[in-house]
C-alpha cells in the first residue's frame, strides 16, 4: 500500500520531477552516449506497461470547495505514485494497481489542496523574495531556460504553474510551523526505534549516539506528517470534493 506519507510531497511534485529531469540533462552532458545493449533492450521490453488512464492537461481532474485542478496535476501525482509501486517491486501493469494509485492521488490531491485552502484562510503568505530566490536556483539546476522550458513543456506545465507550485510550498512550510502541533519527541521514543533497528538489521550497528541525532529528526518528521494527515481528515468534515476522473 502506498502511505499517508506522500501528503507531504504532493504540493512539490512537479519540482522533484524537474529535480529528475535536470540530473538526467547534466548526466547526458557529461558521458558518451553508448550504444543500447541487448540486455538493456530486453530490461526495456520488460517493463510492463501501465493502465492508468490519465486526464488530458487542461482538463478539470479534481474539484475542491470550487477550486479545480486540472489534469496536468494528477498526472504528475499518478506517474509519481506509480513510479514509487514500481521501485518497490510492485507489478503495475494491472488494473487493481491502477485503481489503486488513482484512488490514492486523488486522496493527496484533496488532502493537500485543503491543507493550501486553510493555510490561505488562515492568512499564510509566500515571501515573494524566497519564491525568487528558488525560481532562480530550480533554473540553475539546467543548462539553460530554453532547456527549462523544453522540460516543462514535456510535463504538461508552463512556467505560471511552476511559480504556482513553488508559492504554494512556501504557503505550505509557512502553515505547518506555525498551525501544526506535532508533539515532542521522546529519548524513551529514540531509545525504542534504535533497538528495533539494531534487532533487524543483518549487520553490526553504529553506536547509539551515532545514530540518535537521525532518528530523532525521522520521528520528528513523522509525528508532523500524521500531524498534517490528522488535519487533513479534519478538513474534509466540512469540504465539497468532486472527482471528475
Amino acid at each position: 500500500m502506498i502511505n499517508k506519507m506522500k501528503f507531504t510531497l504532493a504540493p512539490f511534485l512537479l519540482l522533484l520531477t524537474l529535480g529528475a529531469c535536470s540530473d538526467k540533462e547534466e548526466a547526458a552532458s557529461t558521458e558518451e552516449t553508448a550504444p543500447e545493449t541487448e540486455v538493456q533492450q530486453d530490461a526495456a521490453a520488460e517493463q510492463p506497461a501501465s493502465k492508468m488512464e490519465l486526464p488530458a492537461s487542461d482538463e478539470v481532474a479534481v474539484v475542491v470547495n470550487g477550486e479545480e485542478i486540472k489534469g496536468n496535476i494528477y498526472n504528475s501525482v499518478a506517474r509519481q505514485l506509480e513510479s514509487s509501486l514500481a521501485t518497490q517491486g510492485q507489478d503495475t501493469s494491472s488494473a487493481e494497481t491502477a485503481e489503486q494509485v488513482k484512488s490514492q492521488a486523488v486522496t493527496v490531491i484533496v488532502g493537500n489542496k485543503l491543507i493550501i485552502q486553510d493555510a490561505e484562510k488562515k492568512g499564510h503568505k509566500a515571501d515573494e523574495t524566497v519564491l525568487k530566490e528558488r525560481l532562480e536556483e530550480m533554473k540553475g539546476n539546467f543548462e539553460s531556460e530554453e532547456a527549462m522550458n523544453e522540460t516543462l513543456k514535456s510535463t504538461g506545465y508552463t512556467m505560471e504553474d511552476l511559480e504556482n507550485q513553488l508559492r504554494e510550498q512556501l504557503v505550505y512550510e509557512s502553515y505547518v510551523a506555525k498551525e501544526i502541533e506535532s508533539g515532542k519527541v521522546t529519548d524513551a521514543e529514540v531509545q525504542e526505534a534504535y533497538d528495533g533497528f539494531v534487532e533487524s538489521s543483518e549487520q553490526e550497528a553504529p553506536a547509539f549516539e551515532e545514530m540518535e541525532p537521525t532518528i530523532r529528526q525521522s520521528l520528528e518528521q513523522q509525528k508532523t506528517q500524521d500531524a498534517v494527515f490528522e488535519r487533513i481528515e479534519e478538513l474534509k468534515k466540512d469540504a465539497k470534493i468532486e472527482v471528475k476522473v
